[in-house]
């Protein structure tokens, strides 16, 4: 192939060169697998590396690993307007946005001008800013555990949920018993529910991917209460969860109109730590202390990467300590007993 071709055969033009069009034709592709968060956040995150790269009169295109530890370090010093300076896990993702642009780009070498990815994957680029800085690589930070709430909160919670008699209630059993997403939950319509198999087919809008997830007997009871009997049986749509008050009755059960029950259970009940993502947090937990591998949690999850599950294998450490401090309990008092007994058996020796 001649080096002025792309690889779909014809001319390289002038927009070929043009980092910009580069980053828009990269964020539709996105768009496809990527839930529009992802996309807004990628494209914030690659803006700032296209304006790092204007103002160092860089071409993002011909871009060294060099560029990317200057730019690391110009963001990491970089004070927001509240004061604050960027978290590195907002460092982290920056970095992971920049690494996956480029790696679009090495797809079509003759076209992009791109021959090498300036953000190496791993610790290379951490560990180098770290060894010119003369100090520790500015990406480490402190993985925080999940929020887990007790059976206290939720009981209290659930007890305050009074809008409806079954739906909001069957909803928490989705999020709590299945670690559904919000908007899994909502988007749930009434083909995905297997009601003889226990089974749900999730539409993870976060990834554009679909799960089947097993639902407990409990959950599955309340699903099929609200269903037969708050439901509207006829309606233009299939979705499960409907609106129920007299404004926009039968239209679907929106994120907006969740949050305002979640907020009014929430504080009548006086239980401030409740949200939607906590009782995922909660389902994870529980069933990572009840021992469930990590690989099978994320596939229930619908985590792409083990590492983003990894998180809960604190959780099951902490399990194993508590276990072990029992153990080693009973392992004590036993000698206790032992050495109680000997010392009465020596004066009758």
């Amino acid at each position: 192939m001649d080096e002025d071709q792309g690889l779909a055969g014809r001319p390289v033009g002038e927009d070929d060169r043009d980092a910009a069009g580069w980053v828009r034709r990269f964020l539709a592709d996105l768009a496809v697998v990527r839930s529009s968060n992802t996309v807004r956040a990628y494209r914030q995150d690659l803006t700032r590396w296209l304006d790092f790269c204007a103002a160092e009169g860089i071409s993002p295109l011909a871009a060294h690993p060099r560029h990317a530890i200057a730019f690391l370090r110009a963001e990491r010093q970089r004070t927001l307007r509240g004061g604050g300076t960027v978290s590195a896990r907002t460092l982290v993702r920056r970095l992971t946005a920049i690494r996956q642009w480029y790696a679009f780009l090495l797809v079509e070498p003759e076209r992009t001008g791109v021959r090498r990815n300036p953000v190496p994957g791993g610790s290379a680029l951490r560990t180098a800013t770290g060894v010119l800085a003369g100090q520790p690589a500015l990406l480490r930070y402190d993985r925080p555990q999940p929020e887990v709430l007790s059976a206290g909160e939720i009981d209290r919670f659930v007890a305050h949920l009074t809008r409806t008699r079954y739906r909001d209630r069957a909803l928490v059993a989705l999020l709590q018993d299945a670690g559904l997403r919000i908007h899994e939950a909502l988007g749930l319509r009434l083909g995905d529910i297997a009601w003889p198999t226990r089974t749900l087919t999730v539409r993870a809008g976060k990834t554009r991917t679909t799960r089947t997830v097993v639902v407990s007997r409990d959950a599955l009871i309340l699903l099929g209460a609200y269903v037969r009997a708050e439901r509207p049986k006829v309606l233009a749509h299939d979705l499960v969860f409907v609106n129920l008050g007299r404004r926009a009755f039968g239209q679907p059960f929106g994120y907006r109109a969740w949050v305002a029950v979640c907020e009014q259970a929430r504080r009548a009940a006086g239980t401030p730590r409740v949200h939607a993502h906590a009782f995922r947090h909660t389902c994870a937990t529980n069933l990572a202390e009840a021992g469930m591998p990590l690989d099978t949690l994320r596939r229930l999850l619908g985590h792409r990467s083990i590492e983003t599950t990894l998180i809960y294998d604190g959780v099951r450490d902490g399990r194993v300590r508590r276990e072990y401090d029992e153990a080693m309990a009973v392992l004590e008092a036993d000698r206790r007993l032992q050495h109680r007994q000997a010392e009465h058996r020596e004066p009758g020796a």
